[in-house]
């Protein structure tokens, strides 16, 4: 029979010892902390709360296209240039609230027709387009009626949308909106399966479909100088939110 080493453990003790030290890790407060974690997650109701919104739109834009065709395209360039500018100066001249204009087109093509089996030059043609963005809604047919009066014939994407600070404000709210749903959500279920509602243990919130601005009928017009201002009325924009919330299951 073999002496015990002093300071050392044999093999029946060395496991021995592990198995104490590995029930005491086993029963530890960390150990218990994770099976009441496990336990929680067990009980527990999921939910998806959804908010939509409607909001006036606070501004509104239409685009105008400066056209001119000639034989050549200096001609052209120049003349379309001409009534760019004219209805710029024009529209700068009428103050209308808070109005931004900024180019979006600038194009030069020779014009052809197909003429007794060959390709025959008509000339060529510059568009010039500007946006006119503005706070005024109301004012967009102001803006129509201007542009038509100094010769412009090609107007389009007239629409109605929510500024950014604007759409902020919106998604803020229809989250307040959507985690009251949830919430609501939770308790009904909880309620209608004999359970209580704890508190909330994770919330999330979702991608929403984005809310684009809201086009409007595309014109294309030769205004007269006496023709009356358009009225143009916005339709609201909608502003959709989303989130998924977990909430705790109490007995």
């Amino acid at each position: 029979m073999k002496e015990a080493i002093p300071g050392k453990l044999n093999l029946p003790e060395a496991l021995l010892f592990i198995a104490v030290i590995f029930g005491s890790a086993l029963n530890g407060p960390s150990a218990r902390a994770l099976r009441m974690d496990a336990a929680a997650s067990e009980h527990q109701v999921r939910v998806t709360g959804e908010c939509t919104s409607e909001s006036e739109p606070d501004r509104g834009s239409v685009v105008l296209v400066a056209e001119h065709q000639a034989p050549d395209a200096k001609t052209a360039i120049r003349r379309a240039t001409e009534l760019h500018e004219k209805v710029k100066a024009e529209l700068k001249r009428a103050k209308v609230k808070n109005l931004e204009l900024s180019s979006v087109e600038y194009t030069v093509q020779e014009v052809t027709a197909w003429e007794n089996n060959r390709s025959v030059s008509k000339g060529y043609v510059c568009r010039i387009g500007m946006k006119a963005v503005t706070t005024e809604i109301g004012s967009l047919g102001e803006i129509l009626a201007i542009a038509g009066e100094v010769g412009i014939r090609n107007t389009s994407a007239l629409q109605t949308y929510l500024s950014d600070s604007k759409m902020m404000e919106e998604k803020k709210k229809c989250l307040e909106g959507a985690a009251k749903n949830a919430h609501d959500k939770a308790q009904h279920l909880a309620k209608s399966l004999g359970a209580r509602l704890g508190p909330v243990i994770y919330i999330e919130e979702r991608g929403a479909q984005p809310s684009m601005p809201r086009p409007m009928m595309r014109e294309s017009f030769a205004m007269k100088a006496s023709a009356p201002e358009a009225t143009i009325e916005a339709a609201k924009q909608e502003v959709r939110m989303e989130i998924e919330a977990a909430f705790s299951l109490e007995p």
